[in-house]
């Protein structure tokens, strides 16, 4: 790895280069269990954009700080708006963020391993399929609460579920919102081991490092034909499909209410005495 790369700056991501090219991306919002607030979107948009834009990198490994490796979306992050153009415009705007950053991921030049270390919950679950591989601890639950929130799938979600879980598994998750282990999620498919906390980075760096020192062209034919154009075709229309109409719930009377009671749940749940 050339010395004089330089990585983005960033602030509640960070990123560490290990050779022979692989980069590290870790969820760094400990404190709120790495909950997706906007910057967090924005800037592993900006971590896929230097994926894309930097041929020397060969693996990307992707997990969390702390204890959990995203605990979805950060409802303490809505703001407010004066007026309904400003709301609808910001939704907008954070709706294509999302479309764009799952398309990255979608189309990402090299294999993304993902080092599930704790809660992994709505988008941080759902785009868990879209990476190459996936390794996580025993105690790591999976859960996609779009029904909870008024939305709907994501993360194209609507097509891998199904095709990872099977339909009634999948089904169980984004439609009744049901929270599933990692070893339900394993036996399934949809994690391919499961290692002690200790090892988790180790194993995740260890086969990043192992990959990248094979032949990157025989790894880039084998990955192209396993994903082949038509299968990211399909993912890149799924997605497209699922933001048009997560937009329309985002913005529906719906939305607000169940995030309103979502958030004063929890609220309510924060308050209440520790005993």
């Amino acid at each position: 790895m050339p010395a004089s790369i330089e990585l983005p700056t960033l602030t509640v991501v960070q990123l560490e280069l290990h050779p022979p090219g692989v980069l590290l991306m870790r969820f760094n919002r400990p404190q709120s269990m790495n909950a997706m607030a906007p910057e967090s979107y924005r800037e592993w948009r900006q971590v896929m954009q230097f994926v894309h834009s930097t041929p020397t990198l060969r693996a990307l490994v992707i997990t969390g700080n702390g204890r959990a490796y995203s605990a979805g979306q950060d409802l303490n992050t809505n703001p407010t708006y004066r007026t309904r153009d400003e709301e609808l415009a910001s939704i907008k705007a954070r709706n294509d963020l999302t479309r764009d950053l799952t398309r990255l991921i979608i189309t990402s030049p090299i294999p993304i391993i993902a080092a599930v270390n704790g809660p992994a919950v709505g988008y941080a679950c759902t785009t868990l399929a879209l990476c190459d591989l996936v390794i996580s601890v025993e105690k790591a639950i999976f859960r996609t609460p779009f029904a909870e929130l008024a939305f709907c799938a994501e993360g194209c979600s609507s097509v891998t579920f199904p095709r990872i879980l099977g339909p009634m598994l999948a089904n169980d998750m984004i439609l009744f919102g049901r929270t599933v282990s990692a070893a339900e999620m394993h036996q399934h498919g949809f994690i391919a081991r499961i290692v002690e906390p200790s090892a988790l980075l180790e194993t995740a760096l260890g086969v990043a490092k192992e990959m990248a020192g094979h032949s990157q062209r025989a790894i880039r034919v084998s990955r192209s034909l396993i994903r082949n154009e038509r299968f990211v075709d399909e993912l890149v229309k799924a997605n497209d499909a699922e933001m048009d109409e997560l937009y329309k719930c985002m913005i529906s009377d719906d939305a607000k209410e169940a995030v309103r009671k979502v958030f004063m749940r929890l609220q309510a749940k924060a308050r209440k005495p520790k005993i």
